[in-house]
């Protein structure tokens, strides 16, 4: 299934649904590491080189699309999955356009996103 060796960033700032989301990474061999928030994501990049991020796009703070959005500003071509629960009009379109490699509500169905972070981690 996954690539054992690939990590798999989960920002989320519920805790039950970033430990949840990280089961499910790591259910598919991926090595998962759960963060609360985009700005202690962002903080982790010096040392972590994930190989997908999945980003909640509501969050407290730094949202999913403003974390995305100052991944790119780094030169970064991190592999980003953006998740949410409210589906606003136009932001689907926002996030593909800021480079999300896929847009995906919650709840999510598992070979949905197992697929989603597979395309990503291959490219």
């Amino acid at each position: 299934m996954g690539d054992t060796g690939a990590v798999v960033a989960i920002v989320d700032d519920d805790e039950l649904v970033r430990r949840a989301l990280c089961r499910l990474v790591l259910s598919l061999t991926y090595r998962p590491v759960g963060f609360s928030s985009g700005e202690e994501f962002l903080a982790s990049l010096g040392e972590l080189e994930p190989s997908c991020a999945v980003l909640d796009l509501h969050m407290p703070g730094l949202q999913g699309l403003e974390v995305l959005v100052r991944v790119r500003l780094r030169g970064m071509n991190l592999p980003v999955i953006i998740i949410t629960a409210l589906d606003q009009p136009g932001m689907r379109e926002k996030c593909f356009e800021a480079g999300a490699a896929a847009y995906l509500l919650k709840p999510l169905e598992r070979s949905m996103f197992s697929n989603a972070i597979q395309v990503a981690i291959a490219g």
